[in-house]
């Protein structure tokens, strides 16, 4: 289920999971339930932005030297 809320499915796959859902009430529920949560998640998440020093001290320590 987590492929396909990612959007991580192939066409036929996500045919075969339409497919599913529509004939099992059980995994259609859950499947909405974590819809919901998605969304939730995706809207209470906040987003920072590095510290310019931060990103740079990275790179360095990152950096293959020859």
């Amino acid at each position: 289920m987590s492929a396909a809320l990612d959007g991580e499915l192939s066409p036929k796959e996500e045919e075969e999971l339409a497919q599913h859902l529509a004939e099992c009430p059980e995994c259609r529920a859950e499947f909405q339930d974590a819809k919901k949560n998605q969304i939730i998640i995706r809207e209470r998440i906040v987003r920072v932005k590095a510290p310019t020093t931060l990103i740079e001290s990275i790179t360095r320590l990152t950096s293959i030297t020859t």
